[in-house]
């Protein structure tokens, strides 16, 4: 996963059965390793744009969900340009603990 590089969306969950938004993304990785720009693809209009960014002030982590269904938990920032992230994967959890697991305010079961 943290060589991928290609189609994606992001994914900001309530709880564990309402998504509040789906991003279509772009993502490149990074150097390092775990982490990536994405830039939203389709662009967002303003409006979709700043509905974002109150999302990323809420709680920054979102799923980052792969054409091929494979889900990792990312924190995700404002690159300073319109429509671009920084993406990083949250490796502060350990996988097995991460069952039932909830971040903030919100998280998806289907996130490892």
């Amino acid at each position: 996963m943290d060589r991928y590089e290609g189609a994606a969306h992001l994914e900001w969950w309530a709880n564990r059965s309402t998504c509040l938004a789906r991003i279509p993304v772009r993502i490149v990785p990074t150097a390092g390793g775990g982490t990536w720009d994405a830039a939203a693809s389709p662009p967002l209009d303003r409006s979709e744009s700043e509905d974002v960014q109150l999302l990323i002030e809420a709680s920054p982590y979102f799923t980052l969900r792969c054409e091929d269904d494979v889900a990792v938990e990312v924190e995700v920032a404002s690159s300073g340009e319109i429509n671009h992230y920084r993406l990083s994967a949250d490796a502060t959890l350990d996988p097995s603990a991460r069952a039932g697991h909830t971040h903030g305010s919100h998280g998806h079961p289907d996130t490892p």
